[in-house]
């Protein structure tokens, strides 16, 4: 239980800064948006166009739609649509390890593999989405203060471990019992069996209502990083801070209403893919630690 006191010691003195951080969004998008030394100047006159194999450097080859695959991924599963074998002993033991280093005292309830590898929607850049399922509960009655905690362990714990499943990223989470939980391909790992078995299915999806949706939140993304590098790390760590909250809300919405393959499920890939997610991840840390810290004096 170190790291979970630890955590809430860290609390106190950490939310009153991000309670006045919030305050300040207002007077920030005023002045962002309509003040400044000198006029706009491209590409900040007008709003950017993104096209697919547009050539704009790194997105020049970039697939705004997943496909639909003709069978599981061959690497993760077996013939008869079970997980390897190795891969399952592999994913048991960083489960626990991850979870005994929290020292938590509920227990936990079943550990399963989800998302696109275990769907038919997977790409060379999926990640593999491992779960470590427990009721919040039994952690504390505040559930939300509990789904802070383990956002933060999880964060941390990706940050500085870099474990691949036959060159897919592990991504480990540790999942509320009582969460809604919109896969349509979900396997225990723990009882060798699916709990929800994917089956191949068609979608549609606007790749123009995609591609305007990413190419916003990246352009948003790109400001906040801009803010912090000219030395705004207040109005920066504010405004990561609230994207980061936009971003998870967003997502969940497009899951609730039109599930895995909803525009907005997408465009949330999208920007993991494109790097996005740990670039503003990396912003709101740099502006943390620039507001935190005291230069000596000359």
């Amino acid at each position: 239980m170190q790291e979970w006191r630890e955590y809430l010691s860290i609390l106190n003195e950490v939310e009153p800064y991000q309670k006045w951080a919030k305050a300040q969004n207002l007077r920030f998008k005023k002045d962002t948006l309509t003040k400044g030394k000198q006029k706009n100047t491209s590409p900040y006159t007008k709003k950017p166009v993104l096209k697919s194999k547009s050539g704009l450097g790194p997105l020049e080859e970039a697939d705004y739609i997943p496909e639909i695959q003709e069978d599981l991924n061959q690497d993760i599963w077996t013939s008869d649509k079970k997980l390897d074998p190795e891969i399952s002993e592999k994913l048991l033991k960083i489960a626990r390890d991850f979870y005994e280093s929290l020292g938590l005292p509920a227990e936990i309830k079943d550990i399963t593999f989800t998302g696109s590898l275990a769907n038919y929607n997977w790409t060379d850049k999926s990640d593999v989405d491992l779960h470590i399922v427990i009721d919040y509960g039994d952690v504390n009655e505040d559930k939300e203060l509990v789904k802070k905690f383990l956002s933060e362990a999880k964060t941390n714990w990706n940050r500085n471990h870099e474990i691949k499943i036959k060159d897919h990223e592990v991504e480990v989470y540790v999942q509320d019992e009582n969460e809604p939980h919109h896969s349509t391909g979900v396997y225990s790992i723990l009882n060798d069996e699916w709990i929800i078995e994917p089956e191949p299915q068609s979608f549609q999806v606007s790749e123009s209502d995609v591609m305007k949706k990413t190419q916003s939140m990246m352009n948003s993304i790109d400001m906040i990083d801009r803010l912090q590098r000219e030395g705004s790390s207040e109005e920066a760590y504010g405004e990561a801070d609230r994207m980061k909250k936009k971003l998870s809300d967003f997502r969940s919405a497009g899951l609730a209403s039109a599930g895995e393959f909803s525009v907005e499920n997408i465009v949330f890939k999208n920007l993991r893919n494109f790097g996005y997610l740990e670039k503003l991840s990396n912003v709101k840390r740099d502006a943390y630690d620039s507001i935190m810290t005291l230069k000596e004096e000359g």
